[in-house]
């Protein structure tokens, strides 16, 4: 059976887990959505580079579209967005499965293993916990959008219309 404090610490737990859920989720869509228009805009430059050879565009234009093309290639390289996304996408999985069984303990704080569950769980958040804070950027604002909209789908604050 858990105290009133480990009730607590399971309430704050099971909300800030799923923030963090959301907030991972949002930074591997961010990242995906990124290296695909740069693989949309190699591919339509490379295209557009070989069409213009053909329509006897000015030279310069199959000059511009192949830097380009380069240019985003190595940004995509060097940015690592393919790491990116995989990890942010580990996180969100980590911590999704965190806020579950935070939900889970808090729907039975009266067990006899209800200590132990909890121990466990912040065990578990430690794994998580450090890859974001070598491998994940901060973005204050996101998170706060993310706070907000848990607290609101909890009904911790007033919803406006």
């Amino acid at each position: 059976m858990l105290s009133e404090l480990q009730r607590t610490q399971v309430w704050e737990g099971m909300l800030s887990s799923e923030i963090r859920a959301l907030y991972f989720a949002d930074l591997a869509s961010t990242y995906t959505r990124r290296k695909q228009l740069i693989v949309g805009l190699s591919f339509f430059l490379s295209s557009a580079a070989a069409a213009s050879l053909i329509g006897k565009l000015p030279q310069w234009v199959p000059l511009l579209s192949a830097t380009c093309v380069a240019l985003a290639s190595a940004y995509s390289m060097a940015a690592g967005l393919d790491r990116k996304a995989a990890t942010m996408a580990k996180l969100h999985s980590a911590w999704f499965q965190l806020a579950s069984d935070y939900e889970r303990l808090w729907s039975h704080t009266a067990d006899d293993n209800a200590e132990a569950q909890l121990n466990e769980i912040i065990r578990r958040e430690r794994e998580p916990s450090e890859l974001a804070s070598t491998e994940a950027p901060y973005d204050k604002s996101l998170m706060e959008h993310w706070q907000e909209h848990v607290e609101r789908m909890r009904h911790l604050t007033e919803q406006h219309v």
